[in-house]
Order: C-alpha cells, then structure tokens, then sequence
C-alpha cells in the first residue's frame, strides 16, 4: 500500500509543554538575508505542487499516490500548448480554469502560438504562474501560413512508428522497517503477520509519447506472504495490476484494457482518481473537471476499475464514453444460514468494504476479494465554444448482499445488491466568471450535487463560491466530491468562499471560509452537528530564490462526548472541538546546488471541561547538488506535542512516484536522508533512511505494530532504468 500519513505516536510517556528553548527558529529568520551573487531556482515545481496539495492530508482523505504519479507523469511528457484542451489545461496546478479557457480563446482568435512564452501576453497569465505552468507545458509544430488546416482528428500513428518510438521504464523499489512490531515476532502463540517485513514494489513500463501504454504493476505490503497461491489471488507479489492504452488514435480518443480509472464532471456521480481537498491552493483545486478515461498503474488497491473502457470523439465536439468492469474488493462477510439458498450462488452478507488493501493476517486474508463487483456505465458530453455539458451514469452489481450493519450512524448506508447512479455535469464561461456544477440522483431517488462560481475579477484576483449538499441518505458508492469529508459524498451540506490576491508581484494574500453541517450522525458522534473552517496565507517573494510565508488556520467542528445530566449521570452528547495552528515557512535558494528550508509549526486544541493541549514542530531541510548527478536532501525536525490531538503533519521529500506526510505526537526528534544519484538521461538509483526517536517512552505503536524501545528507523530503496 502507499505510504498513507500515519500518526507517529509514542504508546506510553509523559505529556509535556511544547520544548522553551527553540533554537532551530533563529534558521527561519537567517534565510531571508540575501547573498551578493544568486542563482534563480530551477524551473521544477512538481514538487512543490505536491507539497502544496498534500501538506496537511488527513488519513480520510483517501490515498494521493496517484496525483503524485499524475503530475510526474505530465511534467515527464508535458501538454502542448497547441493542441490541448481548456480542462486539459486546467489539470496544471497553477493554472485556472478561466485562465485555461483564455489560452484556448487566444489560440481560437489569433492562430497557434509561436513559441510558449507568447502565455506571457494572455491577461491573468503572471510571472509567478508562468513559471509554475511552465514544466509541464511544451509546443508542437507550428503550421505555416500556407499549410492546410490541421485534421479533425489525431492521425493515427503507424505501427513502426510506434514500435521504433516506445520508451521503456522498469522501477524496483524495497522498503523495510527497521524497528519490527510484535507482528513479527517469533512467538506463533498469538497471532502474527504471516509475510516478512519487507514492501517489494515492481513496475514495468512501455509508452510512446502521450499515445501508448504498456503497464504491470507488482506491489507486496509489509507482513504480507510472497508465495504463489491462486486460491487467495496471490501470485508472488499479494497486488497484480496491468493494462493497455491508447489516446487520440483517429477518433479514438482513449482506449484501456485491463486497469483504469474514471472520474467526471465535479466527482458526484464517478471519481476514481484521487483529488484534493481544503490546503494552501484556497482557489484552483476546489473547482474540479474530471479527465475522463486514464489507465491505471498505481498501487492503491481499491480506487480502480478492471475491464475495458473507451472515449470515441463521434464529431470533434461531441464525446461519448463507455466502461464495463468485474473486480473483486476486500470486505467482512457475516455466514447465516445458508440451507435455503441455491447451490453455486455466494453466501454470506457483507457487513463492511475493507479499504486498507492489507493482508498480513488471517483475519485480513478472509476479507480479500470477499465481494465481486460488475459495474457498467457511461458518460456523454457536448462542448461548444468554452462550455460543456454532460451526462454520466452506470449501474453496480454485487455478488453478495451488502448491509450496513445496525448501528445508527450508519442507518442511510448503501444496503442491497444493486446500485445505479446518474448526474448532469457543466461548466460555462460568462463574462469574468465561470459557472460550474453537477446534479445528481442515487439509489433509492434522492438528489444531491455542488455548484459554484469561479471569478477570474482580475489579473491579480481570483475567487470561488461553492455551494454543496450532500444528504445523509444520498449514496455515492463511486463519487469523490469536494468537501469537509473530502470524498465521502455522503451527509454533508456546506458553502465554501476562496480567494487569492497579488496586491504586488511579490506579495500573495490566499484563504478560505468553509461552513459545513452533518445532517445525521457520524461514527462517536450521537446527533447532526455543524463546523467552520478558516485559513489564511501571507507569501512574500523578496527574491526569485527566497518564499517565506506565514499561515493561520482555525476550525471549530462539534464532536461526541460524554456529557452529565442532573443526575450526574454520563450521557452521550456533543461539543465543539477547536483546533488551531501557526506555520511560519521560508525556502532559501542559495544557488543551484544549495537550498535551505526551514519551519515553525504550532498548533492549539480545546473544548470545554478538558485542558487546552499544545503542540509544536520545527524542522530544518537541505538540499545539495554537489554534481550534476547527485542530489542529497536532508532534515532535522524538533517536535513536542501534549497528544494525538496536536499532532502536526510535515510532508517529505520522498523516493520518485511515493510520498510522505507523517503527523507528529508526543516528544521526539526525526531525522532523513534522502539521496538521488542519476550517473545518465537513464538511470536513477535513490536511497532513504530516516529515523524517529521519541522521549520518555517504552513503546512506540500499538497492537501488532507496537515496537519495543523509543525508536522507528525506515530504509527505503529504489532504482529506476528507462530505456
């Protein structure tokens, strides 16, 4: 499985105040005093994409191992200028769709651009978002004043081409703790994890440009069994995933068999990729546009389809998409009497899906592939200028029951073998601002959706409304649209005001306000309750090679608790939970070869009738470029936290298409080093190892995973061949 952010916290110890004596502080601030001679920094900004994007994930916001692999994958082969949509243009984290529809209208009004700096003349295209896009954007041939007019449709390539042109890549990737848990022990008195400690992950690759794919997919998680067992679907490796794919072939717009995903419109209906929520990027990702069809080869084992899927252009504005998948999924299966039932037909009624894709133990090994799936669907959709409107639907069949169980948070939980879904998709342009929105009806008739405004008020100001609800009865077993629970598409009504201003070219002002209600219960918490949140962000740009920023957030959300009555009796109840946090960050580019990165992180919790607890990070990171083909980054990172409720998150720099973003309780230090040696265009080797030592503790971890001593140390390595 990916690397979802897990708290690292100490099972026993001590709390304490945050640490006095904060030297690491005195950093931040000596990174703001230039030197006499500087260099700007290099012009890739995937990372810092992803770090903006996943800075303060939380484990329900689902796994974002693909949008790391996403953005990789575009800066690797980037979008030509020419040629691509506006919603293709706005997958581009720095760029808005408004702004996006502003290149396509230029591109419509004044011919194809000449070179990719001409960008720079379009209204709202400003240096800061220029170099941000610039990575991932490339030019195509140009035509000449006499040339005829390009085809409707993508010429198909020829099978030599394609042959002649493929691109290899092979990834080997080993993981492994250094510090074991009790789940591999070597006492068989209890229970253990069945499979050594290691994670093995494999993928082979062919490509041709953006047009072919060729994938396979090979991943085993720690504690799992390497063996060759059909009967579990295990074939050495525990997670199999493959695929086939063709783009813009003639009329073909995509074409996958095997693996694939599948998100449209604003994610009601049918989102398959991951997508993210509230973070530092208060504007552009709250407005999403589905990119349809994309095949897929990452490791998270239960956000896919397996079948066949195909986009087929019918005229050059009119798309028409079908998909029919059969999979099995992981979940727990109650056994009732089974003497009435037909023989051949699967029995047992399934209580829970299981979404961690782990199998280490028996009990984890009886829910794999419990349940079969068979989902067919599709989607239709029309655009006409800088508009489009569209249809998506499909209809899901299980193999066994499925019910929810009879506690009441989950009385309006999918119930029953059948499943069918449609929505009404759009987004159009009108004047400054553009409107989008998804209208939707579940199983059992009941209607829900979002919709909102982006306004693009000027070159320096952009700013979106968004309007959702999200009944608790409302069922969206495929959906993963924006909100509070980012993706949980269920029991959720909120409205969501973001803004971002460059008052000057060296300034950016960016927050948001978010009020959200639960019309029902949730899991520990006994009646509808409501929240607010509230972020802001001062960023300043002295220099091209300095960013310091300082970010405030707040959110107040009611949560379930014990609560007196006269009798002083503890009844369940509710009250509000406030937590509260202070980041100060600065990025020093010292030269090409040398960056510093330094923060302050504090965070504050209270409710009523409970101590306030408090909590505080600081970390220092360097990056050194020795040689071209070395690359070493490394951190120190202070942490003292009075609980698991002011855990701070801090992302990491991490191996070539993973991530990292571990959240920090108790009292304790981390440390990492990560280096990347590149000797060629087509070899890169990576190794990692960090290490977390935490105060006044005797274990760290709890159940199988509880490790003796006071220390966590991980080795990470990774080689990856393109040829």
């Amino acid at each position: 499985m990916p690397r979802a952010p897990s708290p690292l916290a100490p099972r026993t110890g001590s709390a304490r105040r945050p640490l006095p004596h904060l030297l690491p502080v005195l950093v931040l601030f000596t990174l703001t005093v230039p030197a006499r001679a500087q260099v700007g920094p290099d012009t890739t900004t995937v990372e810092q994409d992803v770090q903006n994007a996943l800075e303060d994930l939380d484990v329900e916001n689902g796994d974002p191992t693909q949008l790391v692999e996403r953005l990789t994958y575009l800066a690797e082969n980037p979008l030509d200028i020419n040629a691509a949509t506006a919603e293709e243009l706005a997958q581009i984290p720095a760029i808005s769709l408004p702004l996006a529809q502003k290149i396509v209208q230029f591109r419509e009004n004044f011919g194809l651009f000449g070179s990719i700096p001409e960008l720079r003349t379009i209204e709202g295209m400003t240096g800061e978002v220029y170099d941000r896009a610039r990575p991932y954007l490339t030019i195509g041939k140009t035509l000449e004043p006499t040339a005829p007019s390009p085809p409707r449709y993508p010429p198909p390539p020829s099978f030599r081409e394609v042959l002649g042109g493929l691109q290899y890549e092979f990834i080997e990737r080993i993981t492994r703790r250094l510090d074991l848990g009790r789940g591999f022990s070597d006492d068989t008195s209890r229970t253990t994890y069945l499979g050594s400690p290691e994670r093995l992950y494999t993928r082979l690759r062919a490509r041709f440009r953006r047009r072919f794919s060729l994938n396979l997919t090979l991943d085993k998680d720690p504690g799992e069994p390497f063996k060759w067992d059909p009967g579990t679907n295990t074939y050495g490796y525990d997670y199999v995933s493959a695929h086939l794919a063709l783009a813009d072939f003639g009329r073909i717009k995509t074409l996958v068999v095997g693996d694939f995903d599948a998100s449209f419109g604003q994610g009601v209906v049918l989102w398959r990729s991951f997508a993210p929520g509230k973070s530092r990027e208060a504007v552009r990702p709250v407005t999403r546009f589905g990119s349809g069809i994309r095949p897929y080869g990452s490791t998270e084992e239960n956000r896919f389809f397996r079948g066949l899927a195909a986009t087929v252009m019918l005229t050059p504005r009119l798309a028409l998409s079908g998909f029919a998948s059969r999979r099995s999924l992981d979940a727990s299966v109650l056994e009732p009497d089974t003497t009435a039932l037909e023989p051949g037909v699967p029995v047992g009624v399934t209580t829970t899906f299981s979404t961690s894709g782990l199998h280490r133990t028996p009990t984890e090994l009886a829910r794999k592939d419990a349940l079969t799936e068979t989902f067919i669907g599709g989607d239709v959709s029309f655009s006409t200028g800088l508009a489009r409107v569209g249809v998506v639907g499909y209809h899901a069949t299980f193999d066994r029951a499925v019910r929810p169980g009879d506690a009441p948070f989950r009385r309006f939980d999918f119930s029953g073998k059948r499943a069918a879904m449609i929505g009404v998709y759009g987004h159009a342009p009108l004047g400054f601002a553009t409107f989008f929105g998804e209208a939707a009806r579940a199983p059992g008739n009941v209607f829900g959706g979002v919709g909102g405004v982006t306004a693009q008020l000027s070159s320096d100001a952009e700013a979106v409304v968004l309007f959702r609800t999200y009944p608790k009865d409302f069922v969206s077993l495929h959906g993963f649209a924006f909100g509070e629970r980012n993706g949980a598409t269920q029991n959720e009504t909120g409205v969501y005001v973001g803004f971002r201003l460059h008052p000057d070219p060296r300034w950016l002002i960016s927050g948001y306000f978010d009020q959200y209600r639960f019309p029902w219960l949730r899991f520990g918490v006994p009646r509808p309750t409501v929240g607010h949140e509230a972020l802001l962000v001062v960023e300043h740009h002295p220099r091209r090679w300095i960013t310091v920023y300082a970010q405030a957030r707040t959110e107040t959300k009611e949560a379930g608790a014990k609560l007196p009555d006269a009798g002083g009796r503890l009844l369940d109840g509710v009250r509000p939970r406030t937590r509260q946090s202070l980041r100060l960050h600065g990025d020093y580019q010292f030269s090409r070869a040398l960056r510093f990165r330094a923060r302050i992180e504090a965070v504050r919790f209270f409710e009523a009738g409970e101590p306030d607890a408090y909590g505080v990070l600081v970390y220092q990171d360097v990056r050194w470029r020795p040689r071209p083909w070395l690359q070493l980054d490394a951190r120190l990172a202070l942490f003292d936290t009075d609980g698991f409720d002011a855990r701070v998150f801090a992302y990491e720099n991490d191996l070539l298409y993973t991530f990292a973003v571990p959240s920090f309780s108790g009292r304790g230090q981390r440390m990492y080093a990560l280096a990347k040696i590149a000797p060629d265009d087509h070899l890169t080797l990576q190794i990692k190892l960090a290490a977390t030592r935490f105060e006044d503790v005797e274990t760290v971890g709890s159940g199988l995973d509880e490790t003796a001593g006071n220390r966590l140390r991980e080795l990470r390595l990774q080689i990856r061949w393109k040829f």
